[in-house]
């Protein structure tokens, strides 16, 4: 897996342009709480680049809190830890907290077209 750092407001605004033409996963974390850690290594267990088809951007809330307010008042969901959202054409589609952030969830985002 693959994950690109979410570490500055032109990464959002990177996020916002590549989701016009692919879908893009984003994973808040908190390297303080042991169900983020332990979601992100089964997500990194799991993920095999060449099926999902995806990038992938990590998130640290406890470095980047700012990050995730700004992500949060963008796509109107609200801030947890562990969270992924799919984005597609800079909306939010789907979003999962806690114990829902599964690769089994996840991966029915991946590989579809985004259609115009």
């Amino acid at each position: 897996m693959n994950w690109l750092s979410i570490d500055t407001d032109n990464t959002l605004l990177e996020i916002s342009a590549l989701s016009a033409e692919e879908r893009v996963l984003i994973l808040k974390y908190s390297p303080a709480c042991s169900i983020s850690i332990i979601t992100r290594l089964l997500l990194e267990r799991e993920w095999n680049d060449g099926m999902m088809n995806m990038k992938t951007y990590l998130l640290n809330v406890l470095v980047h809190r700012n990050l995730s307010d700004k992500i949060e008042a963008q796509y109107k969901i609200k801030h947890e830890t562990p969270q992924a959202l799919i984005i597609e054409n800079d909306k939010c589609i789907a979003h999962f907290n806690h114990g829902k952030v599964i690769f089994s969830e996840l991966k029915k985002f991946a590989n579809c077209l985004v259609s115009s």
